[in-house]
């Protein structure tokens, strides 16, 4: 069964979290993304390739300024209009990723990256309508989150100290020493798959594994996964996806072990 992430249910909606960035600082992040050597790989210059949920867009620039086809496709109607207003060339589509009502095996090559995991009811339909669009033979780069060693082993310890907590807790408050804790009310936020889960999701809407990958960011000082996830390791400057010095010490010594180990999963 696939890890269920939530969050508080008062933390921002999609809409609060793309105003708070911008396509320009978004561009800044791309040029040492894990994902450029798997688009040189398997992405053609020649055909159509679709980014489905492409949010600002970053991909849809970066791609098309390296002379590849490119076609975007999001709901977030603003951030189109944005992407518009800062290249009115671009192709987009506003759309449901799961009903994108685009010709059958008219697609070239399908990016999905870090959006099917938000369907809570599961990844089926976006990629079932992946697989109905996609040409037969052609490639499709769908990238989750991963449900590494670390996310477990990091969950297993935070479970354990509150279950070793729980007693304390409930004895303080029943005796009155402390007002009894409020806990937020949560809302699902994503899943993070397991490489035999993300396999059996594309497997079973009718794709072909051709290969799982680790992804990450590729400078050495910067990671996705360690800077979301592990507050303490983020650099005081304030720098997306920026590691202090002992978050790159970590970071080398999983890459030393394997990528595989904290990485994100396409």
């Amino acid at each position: 069964m696939s890890y269920k992430q939530y969050v508080p249910d008062t933390s921002e909606d999609w809409d609060t979290y793309w105003n708070q960035t911008s396509i320009l600082k978004e561009l800044t992040i791309v040029k040492t993304d894990g994902l450029n050597p798997i688009f040189t790989k398997y992405l053609k210059k020649k055909g159509i390739n679709l980014e489905a949920g492409c949010g600002l867009g970053k991909w849809v620039i970066s791609l098309q300024q390296q002379g590849y086809n490119v076609l975007g496709c999001d709901t977030y109607v603003k951030g189109l209009m944005k992407l518009k207003q800062h290249d009115s060339h671009l192709q987009l589509l506003g759309a449901d990723v799961a009903n994108m009502g685009l010709k059958p095996n008219s697609i070239d090559a399908y990016i999905s990256l870090g959006v099917v995991e938000h369907f809570e009811e599961g990844p089926q339909r976006p990629l079932k309508e992946a697989f109905r669009i996609v040409k037969p033979g052609e490639i499709a780069l769908i990238e989750v989150p991963f449900d590494s060693i670390l996310r477990r082993v990091t969950r297993n310890l935070f479970n354990l100290k509150v279950l070793l907590k729980s007693p304390i807790r409930i004895l303080v408050e029943t005796l009155g020493l402390r007002p009894p804790r409020k806990l937020p009310k949560m809302k699902f936020y994503e899943y993070r798959y397991t490489q035999a889960e993300l396999t059996s999701f594309v497997t079973e809407a009718g794709f072909e594994l051709l290969e799982l990958l680790p992804k990450d960011d590729l400078a050495p000082d910067r990671s996705i996964m360690l800077w979301s996830d592990y507050l303490w390791m983020r650099h005081s400057d304030g720098q997306l996806f920026h590691l202090n010095p002992t978050g790159q010490t970590i970071k080398r010594i999983l890459d030393f072990i394997t990528p595989f180990t904290y990485s994100a999963l396409i």
